[in-house]
């Protein structure tokens, strides 16, 4: 998936290549922008996750006030996040292969965004892209969305301008939306038009189904077979006011509602044995009931042939027919951002101060493996460290052993002790015991690179396979030698990941180009990113690494300025030297 963000805080655009095995090293000056770009990231998982509205401050980041979120200058006044579509299927087994684009601006308060434009394009559609947007959708339409899928947790609406695939409008259409997920398709109609339509599919149904035993036409999307039709009149009848309820109908709904789960044989039994009269004073009644809700609503789910259509009612059933293409794109991208959240698991550059013992946990936040800080590092290892990790050893072997194994061989490579181990104290909590030179210390008695890398091997070694690591400034308190061996472990330990490394580090680099030259490291696999501030905002770009292990370009302010120094220092000798010699 390759992630974008536009007019983020200073960003004016900027990519990640967020694909399985994919790493990706951003460098840049400070305040350049490198943080802003994995923020983007974490505030789509955080808010995917929350189950509500745009999250600006939550367990992985904290972002403030909404307004300072859209970049100074930017046309739309407007958040812009776009990413490859990369999961469900259309009719036909056919993969979609299109973006999508999510607009997202300030609520009123400014403690939120609210989604103000949704695009799918791309791929096989072309110019056919679903288009929906806040523009010219009637506030009264918006909130009977709402209210029709609050149930569902709905917080927004946008109106449906353009249909995926199809250039045909559908009338007071909106997709439900909660923050950036979307919920749900909505068409809204008047009462009258409910009942008509519903009476007629309804009444077709019925009687074809007691002259021909045959599903009707009308209901194409869900046969008789499904039980969907009839299970949907039986709850309709079941929420009829009793005061509606004709006493000369009564014995017969009564009999007709003891049919189970809308078994439809039981259900063909008891309706062909109820006078013609009944039956159509109880379509009419269950036509009055449906009418009361005034649209209708298609949740949105992942996955075509999961089953989960037959709960859909007539009405439903022949919306879906409709729109069964716009339908499986926002079950796609309902399915990708739901994956999103799932796979992000972040660590920040600070680390918790060395300690003898750490408190226990009961849950850790989703995609905070260890921690924001690393604090439960030793809690995960004491209670997951006989569990088995896949990864690859120092050497490059593929190894599948427990995660306490693990760690130790990366402990071992880079030279940081000898092994590790977590050690229950109690109530007290949990701390590390480590081995340096055959005797055991605490974290107190220890550099504090140790507790700065500790928690990375953790949470590397032990997140999800397809996990998205994000890790910011792993380098700081590190000697340059460590640094590089971290940027084997990097690209080494968990092919299975993609990888997000924000660093200032340039034996981190070094030691990317150096395997690149040896034939170790697959150039493809690796990003280097610079991120490059300018007047009206910050670009990201990437810099390409030859097989050789070359740059394709060393930019300004791309990691040091040694080169500079070295020049200043030989100029200055030189200027010495040449004085020293005048003055004989």
């Amino acid at each position: 998936m390759l992630w974008r963000v536009r007019d983020f805080k200073g960003i004016v655009t900027a990519e990640l290549d967020v694909r399985k095995g994919k790493s990706t090293v951003l460098t840049g000056v400070n305040s350049s922008g490198k943080s802003s770009i994995i923020q983007s990231l974490l505030l789509a998982a955080q808010s995917v996750n929350s189950g509500s509205q745009v999250v600006l401050n939550g367990p992985l980041v904290r972002l403030g006030d909404a307004k300072d979120l859209v970049r100074e200058g930017s046309d739309s006044n407007a958040v812009e996040l776009s990413f490859g579509i990369e999961s469900g299927r259309f009719r036909g087994e056919v993969p979609i292969e299109v973006r999508a684009a999510i607009k997202l601006g300030p609520a009123e308060d400014s403690a939120s965004l609210r989604p103000q434009k949704l695009e799918i394009s791309g791929g096989q559609f072309g110019d056919q892209g679903l288009l929906c947007s806040r523009e010219n959708g009637r506030s009264d339409d918006i909130r009977q969305v709402v209210e029709a899928t609050a149930h569902l947790g709905a917080v927004e609406a946008l109106h449906l301008k353009r249909l995926l695939g199809d250039h045909r409008r559908q009338l007071r259409t909106y997709v439900a939306m909660q923050g950036m997920l979307p919920l749900a398709l909505v068409q809204l109609m008047k009462a009258e038009d409910v009942a008509a339509r519903y009476q007629a599919s309804l009444s077709g149904f019925l009687n074809e189904t007691i002259v021909t035993k045959t599903p009707s036409r009308d209901l194409t999307a869900t046969s008789r077979w499904s039980s969907a039709p009839v299970r949907e009149f039986l709850q309709l009848l079941d929420r009829a006011d009793p005061k509606e309820i004709d006493p000369n109908t009564a014995q017969a709904l009564a009999r007709i509602l003891r049919i189970r789960l809308g078994n439809p044989s039981s259900f063909d039994r008891e309706w062909g044995q109820i006078g013609s009269e009944s039956r159509r004073q109880l379509v009419d009644l269950a036509v009055k009931v449906r009418s009361r809700r005034p649209w209708v609503v298609l949740p949105v789910r992942t996955g075509w042939a999961s089953g989960l259509f037959s709960s859909q009612g007539v009405l439903e059933s022949a919306l879906l027919e409709k729109l069964g293409t716009t339908f499986e794109g926002l079950a796609a991208l309902s399915e990708t951002l739901m994956g999103l959240g799932s796979r992000v698991q972040y660590l920040g550059p600070l680390r918790d101060e060395p300690r003898v013992v750490w408190n226990h946990w009961n849950e850790l936040a989703r995609g905070l493996p260890v921690g924001t800080r690393g604090e439960y590092s030793a809690a995960v290892l004491s209670r997951f460290g006989t569990s088995t990790t896949k990864h690859r050893d120092p050497d490059g072997i593929q190894r599948e052993e427990m995660l306490v194994d693990a760690v130790n061989r990366w402990i071992s490579y880079l030279e940081i002790g000898d092994n590790v181990a977590a050690r229950s104290h109690g109530k007290l909590g949990v701390g590390f015991d480590l081995r340096v030179d055959g005797h055991i210390r605490d974290l107190t008695s220890v550099g504090v690179g140790v507790s700065q890398t500790l928690p990375l091997l953790v949470g590397v070694l032990a997140s999800p396979d397809d996990s998205v690591f994000i890790v910011e400034q792993p380098e700081l308190h590190l000697h340059p030698s460590v640094q590089a061996r971290l940027a084997d472990f990097m690209v080494t330990a968990r092919p299975d990941l993609a990888l997000i490394v924000e660093t200032h580090s340039e034996a981190f680099i070094t030691r990317i180009r150096r395997r690149a030259a040896e034939g170790l490291l697959d150039v493809n696999d690796v990003d280097i990113t610079f991120v490059e501030p300018k007047a009206g905002g910050s670009f990201s770009r990437k810099l390409g690494i030859s097989e050789f292990g070359d740059l394709s370009e060393w930019p300004r302010g791309f990691l040091s300025d040694s080169s500079e120094d070295l020049k200043a220092i030989i100029t200055a000798n030189l200027a010495r030297t040449a004085g020293s010699l005048g003055e004989r």
